[in-house]
Order: structure tokens, then sequence, then C-alpha cells
């Protein structure tokens, strides 16, 4: 996994407005289904992660968990710690997983 090139990407798709960050926001946009790939931090909490886990698949968006911490996720879209994130655009959602799999 290429963690700095994620950071990349999202700090990307941050800038063009196709990211969601932390819980509610991200929640109100898999509602609206605009959401095409969720990233979970490894940070969360058990609990959490099998809420996330049931809204991916409930909203059938793919779910990635990343070994990145909370912080520099948050640091990357230039905010507070996010342990969720949500992309909106199909060609970063494909760039990201790009970078994971590298």
């Amino acid at each position: 996994m290429n963690k700095q090139g994620i950071l990349t990407m999202l700090g990307f798709a941050q800038k063009a407005g196709k990211l969601a960050a932390g819980e509610a926001q991200v929640e109100n946009f898999l509602k609206k289904e605009k959401i095409v790939l969720l990233l979970v931090s490894e940070e969360i909490s058990e609990n959490r992660l099998t809420f996330w886990q049931r809204q991916a698949e409930y909203f059938h968006v793919p779910m990635v968990t990343v070994d990145i911490e909370k912080m520099d996720l948050g640091w990357a879209i230039g905010s507070s710690p996010k342990a969720v994130i949500g992309i909106m655009d199909q060609g970063m959602a494909d760039a990201v997983r790009k970078k994971i799999a590298e």
C-alpha cells in the first residue's frame, strides 16, 4: 500500500469537492447514494467498524480498511482527525484503489 499516494489522492479529491469526511458527512452522502468508495482507518473502534461495514453493505458501496492513522487522514484533507472518508468520484476512487494495491 502506497500510503503517501493515498493521502495525496485524498487531498486532490478534497480540493475537487469529491470527498466526504467524518461520520456525519459520510453517512449523509451515503444516504444520498453519492459515495462510491468508503475508506476507514484501522484505528476505528470495533463497534464503529461493524457499523460502517453494515452501511457499506446496505448501500452497496465498497469499503476498504486502510492502515493509516486518523490524524494523517485528516491532515491530508486539511482537517481534524477523520476515521471515515467517502469518495464521491469514480475516477478518484479508482486511483485510490490503485494506490492501495501498490
